[in-house]
This record gives C-alpha cells, sequence and structure tokens, in this order.
C-alpha cells in the first residue's frame, strides 16, 4: 500500500524507535518539528491474526513458554499510539485523559483502535496481531520471542508504558495456523436427561444409564488446556461412532443448533462404545459404556 509521503515520514519515525529496548518513555514524546500527518484509514482486517503476507519473520509456537520479564518494545508501542492519536484523531476524545498529560485519552471506537495499533506496528516492520480473545496486542522483532500487551483500559481509555505490557513467551508465540493451535479435541458428556427415578453418574466417567440421554460436546483445545475460540477453528466437525453402533444412537442436540454437541441415546444394550470427534484434523474420542 502505498502510503503519503507525510505518513511515510511517520512510519520511518515509527521504525527507527522500534528497535530500542525496554527502557524507552512512557509517555507521549513530543516531535522535534511539527508533522502533519493525513488520516490513513486502518486496512481492513488489521487486527487479524498474522499470515505470511504480515509476518515475513515467520511463525510462531503454540508451546512457547509465556511469563512476565522486562519488556524490549515498549518504545515501539508508545510511539503506535502517538502515531494512532495524530492519525486517527477521531478515534479519540482527547479532552478527556485517564490521566492529567499522559495521552491516556478516552477511545470511542474500541474495534479500530485496536486495528489500528496492529496496523501501526506492521508498518514498523514488526509482526502484530490481536490474541485470541481479541482484547490484546501481540507483537515481535524476531522469532526468538513475542510480547503481549493491554492497551486499552477496562473503562475505555489508552493504557500506556509498562503498565501496558503483560507478558514475554519465549520463542515467539505467534503467528500460528488454526490446525496447529489444536492441541487435542476433548469429547465428553456434559450432562444427561433421565427417566424418572433414574441418576446418571458424574459426566467425566463416561458412562450412559439405559434410562438416558446424554448429551455430548467435542472442544477443541490448546496446549494449556484451554478452549481455541469458534473464531479459530470454524464450524466444521466430523463425528464417527467407531464402536457400538448396536448400543447408542447419535442424533443432534434438539436444544441447541451447535454441529460440536450431539445426543446419545441408547439401544437397551449394556456394552462399551466408541464416539470421536474430528477438528481440523485432530481427533479426540469419548470411550463410553451404557449400564444397567
Amino acid at each position: 500500500m502505498e502510503f503519503p509521503r507525510a505518513s511515510c515520514l511517520a512510519v520511518a519515525a515509527l521504525a527507527s524507535l522500534s528497535c530500542g529496548g525496554g527502557d524507552g518513555p512512557s509517555t507521549p514524546v513530543a516531535p522535534v518539528a511539527p508533522v502533519v500527518v493525513a488520516p490513513d484509514p486502518t486496512p481492513s482486517g488489521a487486527g487479524d491474526g498474522a499470515s505470511a503476507n504480515s509476518c515475513p519473520l515467520g511463525k510462531g509456537d503454540p508451546a512457547a513458554e509465556c511469563a512476565t520479564r522486562s519488556p524490549q518494545l515498549l518504545t515501539a508501542m508508545d510511539t503506535a499510539l502517538d502515531l494512532l492519536v495524530r492519525s486517527r484523531p477521531e478515534l479519540f476524545d482527547t479532552q478527556e485523559e485517564a490521566g492529567a498529560n499522559t495521552g491516556q485519552y478516552r477511545v470511542l471506537d474500541r474495534e479500530a483502535y485496536l486495528d489500528g495499533v496492529i496496523a501501526n506496528l506492521r508498518a514498523a516492520g514488526l509482526c502484530a496481531e490481536r490474541s485470541l480473545d481479541r482484547e490484546r496486542v501481540r507483537v515481535k522483532s524476531s522469532n526468538t520471542f513475542s510480547e503481549e500487551w493491554d492497551v486499552l483500559t477496562s473503562s475505555g481509555f489508552i493504557r500506556r508504558g509498562s503498565y501496558s505490557y503483560r507478558q514475554t513467551c519465549e520463542p515467539a508465540v505467534f503467528p500460528v495456523e488454526a490446525p496447529d493451535l489444536i492441541a487435542y479435541v476433548r469429547t465428553a458428556f456434559f450432562s444427561f436427561e433421565c427417566s424418572a427415578g433414574v441418576s446418571a453418574p458424574p459426566p467425566p466417567e463416561g458412562k450412559l444409564p439405559l434410562g438416558c440421554d446424554g448429551f455430548v460436546t467435542a472442544t477443541p483445545k490448546q496446549l494449556n488446556g484451554t478452549d481455541v475460540p469458534s473464531s479459530i477453528h470454524g464450524s466444521e466437525i466430523e463425528w464417527e461412532l467407531r464402536e457400538g453402533g448396536d448400543v447408542v444412537r447419535v442424533v443432534p442436540d434438539p436444544r441447541f443448533s451447535n454441529p460440536f454437541n450431539k445426543v446419545l441415546r441408547t439401544t437397551g444394550k449394556v456394552d462399551g462404545f466408541v464416539l470421536c470427534a474430528t477438528v481440523l484434523g485432530k481427533t479426540g474420542c469419548l470411550n463410553g459404556r451404557t449400564i444397567p
């Protein structure tokens, strides 16, 4: 994309600052000379996951270890915020600050703000994307590490400086493709609907009384056990009753139009069954058994 000359100057300034360490100023830095920057619309999808085009540094490692350390990209992050305030003034109420003279203005458009920060970091030659929950910003200058930043307060103001730093992952934790992000698929009962007088055991036991319908869900999981957002893994799923076709029947869950939920109904036979779900090439199975 071609930038107007003024925008190119601002981007160049950002790029030069992004190589600094974590000791940069945490408050806005006034330019040496006034620079007029024409508003530059944030590219559509700027906050989406980094791809080969947006992140030439390469893929991340979903198994990276993350902890709080000393941030190395503080100056780059603050400079990206400064540039966004100058180039997209319509996103802010500069008359209202979280703290006097801090540059922590009220944000008027949350989505455009976060996507704008991503766009400015990418324009500076860094790799950047929004976190899986879309609430934070991930950024890296190499594949040896990546940092996560929370640049928006819960009350809707810019959060700046070291207070916005959250964690560092080594090696870099992003970008990853959706299939790489899914470590496993948890397929299990989550509830039962039983005839009067019939009690069901705890769902994790995988046992289905003959007098009950068992409600099963398949959940793609990350390596740390947290759910992979549906916006990442999509709506495609394959179900297969590998064993026990004469023991249970698999039917859609009538309570929800969710392809990741199924209902198991018994045929009256006491025996084992195996129900498997596959999402983006990863398979998880419920090894269950009907009981009297």
